[in-house]
């Protein structure tokens, strides 16, 4: 599939401000999208490359990225942070350089969509002493054959700064219209997903499956369960007004809130936001 396709329901979504509207052109994406790269598709659309859970970010800074941009436009690197300082937006200067570009792309080959998720999750990937200069290589690879429109939202999606308003639900909403007949079924996804937050196999499973692929997902040690959080109000008040006059409150206690996972002689700890934080809790995993 190629990226294009991609860019270009970013740039109609960036476009609009109503959910319904974004919505629908995710869910004519998702309509198009073979399902062997629906997953990947589902993960770049929230500026990742995989689940929360497994730790794998992207967010490269933007000297690397200038430097990259450079390097695949024959821009001057002092012209392209200029220019970024003037326009405020990596994605628009990505573009502006990729438009402008002196190194012509005789050898130019066109983007699909499975070559910048491999090549982004290699970034994020990517550590110890050269790790920089890979990331340079292969950033500036993938904006070398990148049209002006796929620079932009590759430049934002490497930065973490994809902008596009969309969010885990809003993308459940589409996955229901796209596969199961109607948003109205959202829940019956949404119960899985808060089993199992991995919206890119979900997305997968329901693109080959329909509504049988769900059957698959369950709890499975090793994968967080989202947590209920609490709802911040501004007074108590407000409190006995939303949930009624019979409650119950207690002291909050300050700490770190903690899903403990131990399967197979293997423990692994995740925050309440999901993220993997075993390795900073040595004493806990040995007290389990």
């Amino acid at each position: 599939m190629s990226f294009s396709i991609v860019a270009e329901c970013y740039e109609k979504i960036e476009a609009t401000t109503g959910r319904i509207e974004m919505t629908m052109l995710l869910v004519d994406l998702f309509r198009r999208t073979p399902p062997d790269v629906i997953d990947k598709v589902a993960y770049l659309t929230l500026g990742q490359v995989a689940p929360e859970f497994a730790g794998v970010e992207l967010g490269l800074g933007e000297k690397l990225v200038i430097r990259a941009i450079a390097t695949a436009t024959g821009m001057p690197q002092q012209k392209v942070a200029e220019t970024m300082k003037r326009l405020g937006d990596v994605g628009k200067t990505a573009e502006w350089a990729v438009q402008n570009r002196s190194t012509l792309g005789f050898f130019q080959e066109e983007l699909t969509v499975g070559k910048v998720y491999s090549s982004l999750l290699k970034i994020a990937e990517a550590s110890g002493p050269s790790s920089q200069d890979l990331k340079i290589r292969l950033l500036s690879g993938l904006l070398a054959d990148a049209e002006p429109r796929e620079a932009r939202y590759i430049a934002r999606i490497v930065t973490g700064r994809l902008r596009l308003g969309v969010r885990d639900m809003t993308l459940l909403d589409a996955l229901a219209e796209a596969f199961l007949g109607g948003r109205e079924r959202r829940e019956e996804i949404e119960r899985r997903y808060n089993v199992y937050p991995d919206i890119g196999r979900i997305a997968r499973l329901l693109a080959e499956r329909g509504e049988e692929g769900l059957s698959e997902i369950r709890m499975t040690l090793g994968v967080p369960i989202r947590p209920m959080l609490a709802q911040r109000l501004k007074s108590a008040e407000e409190v006995i007004e939303k949930v009624g006059e019979t409650l119950l409150a207690e002291l909050k206690y300050d700490g770190e809130r903690m899903q403990v996972h131990v399967w197979d002689g293997k423990v692994r700890i995740f925050s309440r936001r999901l993220e993997d934080i075993t390795h900073p809790y040595p004493d806990i995993v040995q007290g389990v």
